[in-house]
């Protein structure tokens, strides 16, 4: 026990001569103190009272240093903000005893400037000297440890907050391996000035000029709130330059609020997407899931996977994934369990056209909410298998939605795309027809189907993005159909986050439409994707290989015929259609439609679903939306 004591007070050489600098200079601060406030020459009689003035403080300091504040536990070579703080605390406060002191025991002839004189002398002195060993220890560090040979030389792009904070933890962690060359801000007031010894070059414009100048190796974006605009033509130029760019993620995803060098990141293409942040209302989206056992299909795809993620979030009862493809049923289920390894999942291999197999899982699950994003989606394929469309497509989904009506499912979620409005092609006329069954069944059940309809979405499986990285990577050329095509983007969580927001707003039988931002002409997003890469668009050829089976030029979110009305959210609007769906005629029709599927034959597909769906096959310009669309926003 004796050795424990003694091993618990034995105090390193290293801070013993630490507390004997911080007595030295805090002592000197006082006789410096006197010295000041009588112009360096103080008179006799004040001299013989020094010793009892430094004595009482020094009292109360050693207290104070010791057992109040801990100071001789800071190491100076990490002195920062927070010791400062503290440091300034310790002498206030030793400074406010000793005055409080003096009161009930004056000091006769103390003038009590020289307390207020002391404070800023005590202060200075003992932050000097700390401020002293950080600086050294620094350079220390940096003659040392610094081969600059092998160091990435970075411009930071952005002179604000971010860009100080990335800078001073570059220079506080060697091991970044980062020498930054200055900085570039568009702010004149800025040009010409210092951060942390590091300049401010000049504008962004003089980005080339720079890299020539400097030997740039990396540029780095320190801007959470950079426009796409912004962001574009950096790339541009570093494209040029055959420079690699890293930014920070946008000010929506720094949710902890704190910038670091760790979240600098490769500029995705979502980040040149013109597109408002999103918010979503948190809150109405757990209400309605949390507690319950939530089943969806297709949870293996792009956008079931990422509906499995977000779910899981607001800590359901149960999660049921559905799913053809047992790898991707498999990696999602796996992600999940790592993820959230207290959350009940569990997986079932199953095609949704097998009605026995689909109404067995609901027998044996019994789910409460159910996301239907089970799907063909590939446009040219569908044209080509019409009749494995229609079975997947429709009769699936009559399939999932007869088992939710039967096992007493309270919501329905029915994934739609913008290719259901005015729908050129067999995938788009048959995701028509799921929209219709939600009105369909919303007029027999108990259960509230929901239809949310949206564009295309970045990064799924099969997507453009893909495709153009396997022609990169094979050395061109890029093959886009059109020069004029468009198409609205957005991100698999923007989109998920917003049909499940859908889901929480929707009563049953409502259609709603994701707000997806300005539509996205293909060569644009083609030549952007090229500069990500890390080539120019001269290294990478773009060839128009001309529209193929049932492409349009551009998309529409809804029909002429249709009204559009806001909601809750202002990224969320309802669609109202003003044709009334005929029971009798509508049931008739899809027994017609199975019949020509049977047969393979795709005319007589066609033609059946030209009774359906009225405007199959009738693109044209939405004049009229977009004037709605216009006054909504």
């Amino acid at each position: 026990m004796f050795l424990r004591r003694r091993n618990l007070f034995k105090i390193p050489r290293s801070t013993i001569f630490r507390i004997f600098v911080d007595f030295a200079f805090f002592i000197l601060s006082i006789y410096f103190s006197f010295l000041l406030r009588f112009e360096f020459i103080p008179p006799s009689n004040y001299i013989k009272i020094l010793p009892l003035v430094i004595f009482r403080e020094f009292l109360i300091f050693f207290i104070i240093y010791f057992f109040a504040f801990k100071l001789y536990r800071t190491l100076w070579e990490y002195f920062s903000l927070e010791a400062l703080k503290e440091l300034t605390l310790a002498i206030t406060l030793e400074k406010i005893i000793f005055y409080l002191s003096y009161l009930i025991f004056p000091i006769q002839g103390l003038p009590r400037s020289i307390i207020l004189i002391s404070y800023f002398t005590s202060l200075l002195l003992l932050f000097s000297v700390r401020a002293f060993t950080r600086w050294v220890y620094e350079s220390k560090k940096s003659i040392d440890k610094v081969n600059y040979a092998q160091k990435k030389r970075v411009v930071i792009i952005g002179a604000g907050d971010a860009g100080e904070k990335i800078l001073r933890e570059i220079k506080t962690h060697k091991n970044l391996n980062y020498d930054v060359v200055g900085f570039l801000d568009d702010d004149p007031k800025k040009i010409g000035k210092t951060i942390h010894g590091i300049k401010i070059l000049g504008p962004i414009s003089s980005l080339h000029k720079v890299v020539r100048g400097n030997g740039v190796q990396e540029i780095l974006v320190a801007i959470p709130s950079a426009p796409p605009s912004l962001l574009k033509n950096i790339l541009s130029m570093a494209s040029k330059l055959k420079l690699p760019v890293k930014t920070l993620p946008g000010i929506w995803e720094l949710i902890d609020g704190k910038v670091t060098i760790s979240k600098i990141r490769d500029v995705k293409i979502e980040d040149l997407l013109e597109r408002d942040v999103i918010d979503l209302d948190s809150e109405k989206i757990g209400e309605y899931l949390r507690g319950k056992k939530v089943l969806v299909t297709g949870a293996g795809g792009s956008i079931g996977a990422e509906i499995c993620r977000q779910v899981a979030r607001y800590g359901p009862q149960k999660l049921i994934l559905l799913g053809r493809g047992e790898n991707s049923i498999f990696n999602i289920e796996l992600e999940l369990k790592n993820t959230y390894p207290n959350l009940n999942i569990c997986s079932y291999i199953a095609d949704i056209k097998d009605r026995d197999r689909i109404f067995y899982i609901f027998s044996m699950e019994k789910p409460e909410i159910v996301f239907h994003s089970a799907a063909h989606k590939h446009v040219p394929l569908m044209e080509e298998n019409p009749d494995e469309a229609v079975f997947n497509n429709v009769f699936g989904t009559i399939n999932v939605m007869d088992a939710s009506k039967e096992y007493g499912v309270k919501k329905f979620i029915f994934i739609s795309t913008d290719k259901a409005v005015y729908p050129a092609n067999i995938m788009g006329a048959t995701k028509r027809v799921g929209e219709m069954l939600v009105r369909y069944y919303n007029s027999h059940s108990q259960t509230e189907y929901i239809a949310v309809r949206f564009g295309n979405v970045l990064g799924s499986r099969g997507s453009v993005l893909e495709v153009f990285k396997k022609q990169i990577e094979m050395g061109g050329p890029i093959t886009i159909t059109h020069k004029d095509m468009e198409r609205y983007f957005m991100t698999i969580p923007e989109a998920v986050g917003l049909v499940l927001q859908a889901g929480a707003i929707g009563k049953s039988g409502d259609l709603f439409v994701l707000d997806m931002g300005k539509p996205v002409k293909i060569i644009d997003l083609a030549k952007n994707f090229i500069e990500l890469s890390g080539y120019s668009v001269e290294d990478i050829e773009i060839k128009i290989i001309g529209l193929r089976p049932g492409e349009k030029l551009k998309e529409e979110l809804w029909e002429e015929e249709e009204k559009v009305l806001k909601t809750s959210h202002p990224k969320i609007y309802k669609i109202i259609s003003n044709n009334d769906l005929d029971k009798n005629s509508f049931e008739a029709l899809l027994r017609e439609l199975k019949l020509s599927a049977e047969k393979r034959d795709k005319n007589e597909i066609e033609k059946v679903l030209k009774k359906l769906i009225p405007t199959y096959k009738k693109a044209q310009e939405n004049a009229k939306g977009k004037e709605q669309w216009e006054a909504l926003k």
